[in-house]
């Protein structure tokens, strides 16, 4: 983890929990003692009032009283909030499950105008269809963290993405396409594509993924006609 990811997460966490120990952040960040204490250098530097209170009971802690906290919420943490309050919305009876979208809403309207636009035209982009079929279930598999990955990277900066496939026959290719769209058919979802080489959309299922890279050194621009095209 980059350090700057890292104060980031150094800082969520004295947030959420509101005390520890400098070795439970240690634990939770994976690093040593003395690096956390770097870290909470790095948060005072930046002007976040944390404090720390020596022994039996004490910790590390920000103070709340003179605290006031800004979010900044890359594109791809977004994404992951809408797509889990969509699956959630869609779960009958789920505690909570109405209230989600009205808090991503206020999550988007307080952003700026030029960001909140960015990030529905790419939400537009991610469907929510019906749960996968009993037979899709069955022989479904989970993806390598190397596909989700890459696929992420590729959707959210508009590259190509470049990966080996087998399709539903078991023939075997090699591919490079523009990821429009993703369609999400619980616990399976589809990359929807454009195929520069066959001049046609086409949708690819993520567990016939392997091997996935970056791919063309220029971006598309997102077209939500692929989209409609392979949705149905």
């Amino acid at each position: 983890m980059r350090r700057a990811m890292r104060v980031e997460r150094l800082e969520a966490l004295l947030r959420a929990r509101g005390s520890a120990t400098g070795e439970q952040l240690a634990r939770e960040l994976d690093v040593s003692v003395r690096t956390v204490y770097r870290d909470l250098d790095a948060l005072r530097e930046r002007g976040v009032p944390v404090e720390s209170e020596p022994g039996p009971g004490g910790g590390v802690r920000i103070d709340f009283r003179t605290s006031t906290m800004r979010v900044e919420l890359r594109s791809a943490e977004v994404v992951s909030l809408w797509l889990a309050a969509e699956l959630a919305r869609r779960a009958e009876g789920l505690p909570w499950s109405r209230s989600v979208g009205a808090a991503l809403d206020r999550v988007l309207a307080a952003l700026p105008e030029g960001r909140r636009r960015e990030l529905r035209a790419m939400l537009r982009r991610v469907v929510v269809g019906a749960p996968a079929t009993p037979s899709v279930r069955e022989g479904a598999r989970a993806p390598s963290q190397d596909v989700v990955d890459t696929f992420e990277e590729a959707f959210t900066a508009r590259r190509g993405l470049g990966f080996d496939y087998v399709d539903r026959e078991g023939r075997a290719t090699s591919r490079v396409v523009e990821p429009h769209g993703l369609l999400v058919q619980t616990p399976v979802w589809y990359v929807l594509a454009w195929d520069p080489a066959r001049g046609e959309p086409r949708m690819f299922r993520m567990d016939r993924i392997a091997r996935p890279s970056i791919a063309l050194r220029t971006t598309f621009t997102p077209r939500q006609d692929v989209i409609e095209a392979l949705r149905c």
